[in-house]
C-alpha cells in the first residue's frame, strides 16, 4: 500500500499567489477536533472531517489525523483489555501489574500527540506523527 502524502499545509509555493493557510476559522475548526479527540475519542474528529472535509483540505488533513490517532489508541486499548483478560485467567495481581502501564503509556502518547496536534493546527503547520501511534484509517 502506497502513502498518499499529506496535502502542502501551511507553507508558500512560488507559482501560486500567496501562501497555502487556513482560514482563521479553519484553525480552530482543526484545532477543536483535536481537542474533541483528547475528551471523546473519535467522535468529534469524524464529525469535523465528514463536515468539513470538502470545503477544506487544512481541516480535512487535521480531523482525518486526529481520527487516526485516537481509533489508533482505542485499538491499543481493546489490545490491552485482551492481555488484560488472558493474564486475569492467572491471577488478578500479574494483570493489573502489566495492563495498567501498558494502558497508560498508550494514554499518555495520544494525549501529547493530540496536544502537539493542537498547536500544529494554531499555528498553521502539519503535524508529523509516527506510524505507531498514528495507523492511517481516514485519509
Amino acid at each position: 500500500m502506497t502513502r498518499q502524502p499529506a496535502p502542502d499545509v501551511g507553507r508558500a509555493r512560488s507559482h501560486e499567489r500567496g501562501p497555502v493557510r487556513g482560514r482563521d476559522s479553519d484553525m480552530v475548526s482543526a484545532a477543536f477536533g483535536y481537542l474533541g479527540a483528547i475528551v471523546l475519542g473519535p467522535v468529534v474528529p469524524l464529525f469535523i472531517y465528514l463536515l468539513w472535509a470538502r470545503r477544506s483540505p487544512f481541516v480535512r488533513y487535521h480531523a482525518a489525523t486526529a481520527v487516526n490517532i485516537s481509533l489508533t489508541s482505542v485499538l491499543y486499548s481493546v489490545c490491552c483489555l485482551i492481555l488484560a483478560g488472558l493474564l486475569l485467567l492467572d491471577s488478578i495481581t500479574v494483570a493489573l501489574i502489566i495492563a495498567i502501564p501498558a494502558f497508560l503509556v498508550v494514554w499518555v502518547s495520544m494525549l501529547k500527540y493530540l496536544i502537539r496536534g493542537v498547536d500544529a493546527a494554531s499555528c498553521d503547520e502539519k503535524l508529523e506523527v509516527p506510524s505507531w501511534i498514528c495507523a492511517r484509517i481516514v485519509s
